[in-house]
């Protein structure tokens, strides 16, 4: 067999083998690439809430204490000074979408405070009431945020 003939052959089973490979199934190119998780289900998001529970249990324990005053009370007044100064702590959320949300009331909470502190209970209850309407609001907006619908 001379070298042309044997070139010619192997030439031929190279491109034979090149049709059968090519009518093989093939897998689904992707059509789309994966879709960003919501922030609902970003772990980085749920580990920032989760370690806020308790600060968050707090300061509505607080809330409901001062609240529920009907004399001023240096306790009360200094732990919903103290719970809403925590809250307001901590790290950076994860979520920039959520920011404005998450610490929606804090303001008239610490002017609940303060007024708790100065005795005056019923601007005490008017700065909570806000405080709470504000959050009312703003819890809304983070569970649209999360579910990515905002």
């Amino acid at each position: 067999m001379s070298i042309r003939t044997a070139v010619t052959i192997t030439a031929v089973a190279v491109l034979g083998c090149g049709s059968a490979a090519s009518a093989l199934p093939r897998p689904p190119a992707p059509t789309v690439a994966r879709q960003q998780v919501s922030p609902g289900e970003n772990p980085a998001v749920q580990r920032w809430f989760k370690s806020r529970e308790k600060l968050q249990i707090e300061l509505n324990d607080a809330l409901q204490a001062a609240r529920s005053l009907t004399a001023p009370s240096s306790a009360v007044c200094a732990r919903l000074t103290v719970a809403t100064f925590r809250f307001g702590l901590g790290s950076t959320v994860p979520e920039v979408k959520l920011q404005p949300y998450v610490y929606a009331g804090l303001p008239e909470f610490m002017q609940a405070a303060q007024a708790c502190t100065a005795g005056d209970l019923a601007t005490m209850r008017q700065r909570m009431d806000e405080g709470a309407a504000s959050r009312s609001t703003a819890l809304d907006h983070i569970d649209e945020i999360l579910d990515n619908e905002e």
